[in-house]
């Protein structure tokens, strides 16, 4: 039998579920008609070493509030550091924080060279200056942690 499957890219803004998602997918006039199966699918391509660790297709929107102690460590680091104020704000692009935060509630910060707009992209760059910056805060953080903690 003729069939065709079609692969949806619905990022989640906060409070909603992936089974939300999914539910007004199906409720769209056009999957009714036609009795569409409507899915998450998995992901279990190999990595580079081979090794094949099949995950829902599930990325789920976090955030970690700005007055949460691990902030707190990483904006105390770089005040110590650096003598001002970070900018304390999003990342647009996703990272493994969807797994670490999303699914297992694992405060996780951002914090790396290059520019926002850059990130993950083809034209991705980086100055010598930002990875002396990352360096010194990646040394600073866990000191800056136990003194916030």
């Amino acid at each position: 039998a003729d069939s065709c499957a079609v692969s949806i890219d619905r990022r989640l803004t906060w409070g909603e579920t992936w089974e939300g998602a999914l539910d007004e997918i199906r409720a769209l006039p056009a999957v009714q008609k036609a009795n569409a199966v409507v899915s998450m699918y998995n992901y279990d391509r190999p990595s580079w070493t081979g090794l094949v660790y099949p995950t829902e297709c599930y990325f789920p929107t976090w955030k970690v509030e700005e007055d949460h102690f691990t902030v707190k460590a990483l904006v105390n680091a770089y005040e110590g550091l650096f003598g001002k104020a970070p900018v304390v704000d999003k990342w647009t692009f996703s990272t493994n924080g969807v797994s670490i935060m999303g699914r297992h509630g694992i405060p996780v910060i951002g914090f790396g060279p290059g520019k926002e707009p850059e990130a993950h992209a083809p034209n991705e760059k980086t100055w010598k200056s930002h990875l002396v910056t990352c360096a010194a805060m990646y040394a600073a953080i866990p000191l800056s942690w136990l003194a916030t903690e």
